[in-house]
């Protein structure tokens, strides 16, 4: 499976700190192998959209087809839905 980054969630993933940024990178990781890690939640009104929790970030994702995943969004919880 194959992860890409919009150039807005690749900003927030290298504006992080260290510490957070290998903890996204982890997660992010796990969508490789399966679309539907331990702890993902779908999002309500769209058709392929899940959230993954790290703390208190999120990490929005679509998936685009079988082998594509787009990351669009890498945000701390209270600003990740706006």
């Amino acid at each position: 499976m194959k992860v890409y980054l919009s150039s807005r969630a690749k900003k927030a993933l290298d504006d992080s700190s260290t510490d957070l940024r290998e903890r996204l990178e982890s997660s992010i990781a796990e969508l490789t192998q399966s679309p539907y890690p331990q702890g993902c939640k779908k999002l309500k009104g769209t058709p392929s959209s899940y959230r993954l929790r790290v703390g208190d970030y999120r990490i929005l994702y679509s998936i685009i087809d079988s082998n594509t995943v787009l990351v669009f969004k890498i945000s701390s919880r209270g600003s990740a839905y706006e």
